[in-house]
Parts: C-alpha cells; sequence; structure tokens
C-alpha cells in the first residue's frame, strides 16, 4: 500500500548502446556529463545504472538506465527530450528506448 501523501514514484527505463568502437567515450559521456544532467532537472530523484556483460546473448542493449521520477515517468521521458541536454555522437541513437513504467499498487 502506497502512501497518498507521498507524491507518486515512477520509472523511466533507458535502454542504449555505444557506436560501435567507442564505448570508452560512450561511458565516459554518458557517466559523467549526460546522468549529472539528468539528475540535474526537477523531478528526477535517482539514477541506478546497469550494463549487461559481454558474454550475454540475444541481448539488444548494453546499457540500462533507471531513473526513479517524482510524479509521471511519461513527463520526465518528455523532459528528457526536449531540456536541451548535451549529446555525444558515441550514442548509437538508432537503438535508444525510453520507457516509462507506471506506479501500480
Amino acid at each position: 500500500m502506497t502512501d497518498s501523501s507521498q507524491p507518486a514514484h515512477e520509472i523511466l527505463l533507458a535502454l542504449t548502446n555505444p557506436v560501435e568502437g567507442r564505448e570508452e567515450e560512450f561511458r565516459t559521456w554518458y557517466w559523467e556529463t549526460h546522468i549529472p544532467e539528468v539528475l540535474a532537472l526537477p523531478g528526477i530523484v535517482s539514477a541506478r545504472r546497469y550494463l549487461a556483460p559481454e558474454s550475454a546473448t540475444g541481448v539488444s542493449h548494453r546499457y540500462v538506465t533507471l531513473y526513479e521520477v517524482e510524479g509521471s515517468a511519461e513527463a520526465a521521458r518528455d523532459k528528457l527530450f526536449t531540456s536541451g541536454l548535451s549529446t555525444s555522437d558515441a550514442l548509437d541513437v538508432t537503438t535508444v528506448a525510453m520507457l516509462p513504467l507506471l506506479a501500480k499498487d
């Protein structure tokens, strides 16, 4: 059961990949620039990063980030795309997936 006096927290799931051969550049940008920029946005409470092991087979994305959002994960996703955050050409934009996960009791 949730405490209705507290704002709802939802999750925004981000799935990403680096451009082939540019993983180190991607990781530096993602961990040192992108994540801090996202956490500075209002309503983004936390970020937890995950990396699929190289030995994983059948995995479409190596990098997964779970953003905890105060309020709507859909609104947070939209904010990410309209806030003018920095980008890197080491990010394979053709594979980016952002999935808002809604809180349910």
